[in-house]
């Protein structure tokens, strides 16, 4: 196997830690093109394990999976409970009333190519009354089947949508921002949910440029709308001083008080991993 150039971004254990403890556990895999996230919880809601990994885009994800499972301790336990989201740009969400579970490839390919190495799978988002129809490297699922057989698989869209009823405000139409490390995901919100959609960018002026573009075209004003920023973005960085100079009502998401982080982990900003605590609390 080709050495991979897998890096440790973030490690946090709790003291008391011990992998003995895994099958009173339940783990999060998150799965994108550049991160792995893997997290383990106990039947108390506390985050106990926190392991980010970041790799090349170039790299085969799983190619990068694969060499994880022979490295890394985590990948040989077995867990109460194993939820993998993925997050990929490969998706579309559907109207219920319109899905048809036999249609799965035909309303991917109305929005992407699809290639011949990828599965396709479903998710219902039951606060929308939707689907979320998306694809998944094939080699890659037949890995996450193998490693971990009590696995349920979701889309990285699926469990943040479920959980934006909570953020939204009452007074001021919304705007969820997602921050990944080259992409980025905007929802927007007026009573109900208006638009969901990713952008891949590279700089601050990509950025902005979405999200002005997305509140145009769904008719939302800079000054009406209350912009709420979740995941990997610094409250130091250049990114958030721009965005602060364009919109007024600017301000962080906070994570789910129902997730414990005691220790080294209550550093962690309240608004990273947002996805992750998500799709953990998507489950529950």
């Amino acid at each position: 196997m080709k050495t991979l150039a897998a890096k440790i971004k973030t490690k946090i254990i709790a003291p008391d830690f011990d992998f003995k403890q895994s099958s009173k556990l339940r783990a999060c895999v998150e799965i994108s093109t550049t991160d792995i996230v893997t997290a383990l919880f106990s039947a108390q809601n506390e985050l106990v394990y926190l392991q980010h990994y970041t790799f090349k885009s170039s790299e085969k994800i799983n190619e990068v999976f694969e060499h994880l499972i022979h490295t890394e301790v985590f990948f040989s336990q077995v867990y109460l409970n194993v939820y993998i989201s993925i997050l990929n740009p490969l998706y579309t969400i559907v109207p219920a009333s319109l899905y048809q579970s036999d249609n799965n490839d035909r309303w991917l390919k109305f929005n992407h190519t699809v290639t011949d190495d990828v599965i396709i799978l479903h998710d219902d988002v039951y606060s929308t009354d939707s689907k979320c129809v998306y694809a998944v490297n094939q080699k890659l699922k037949i890995l996450i089947d193998q490693t971990f057989p009590n696995n349920h698989i979701k889309h990285k869209t699926t469990c943040i949508t479920e959980s934006l009823a909570g953020f939204v405000s009452k007074k001021h139409k919304s705007c969820l921002v997602h921050v990944g490390t080259d992409s980025f995901d905007i929802a927007l919100y007026n009573k109900k949910m208006l638009f969901f959609n990713t952008f891949e960018y590279q700089s601050t002026e990509d950025f902005l440029y979405f999200i002005l573009a997305s509140l145009e075209q769904n008719k939302l004003s800079v000054e009406e709308t209350e912009i709420t920023l979740a995941g990997e973005i610094e409250a130091n960085s250049a990114l958030y001083d721009t965005l602060k100079e364009y919109f007024p009502k600017l301000k962080f998401a906070v994570n789910n008080k129902t997730i414990v982080l005691k220790n080294d982990f209550e550093k962690i900003p309240n608004h990273f991993y947002y996805s992750l605590f998500n799709l953990y609390l998507c489950a529950l």
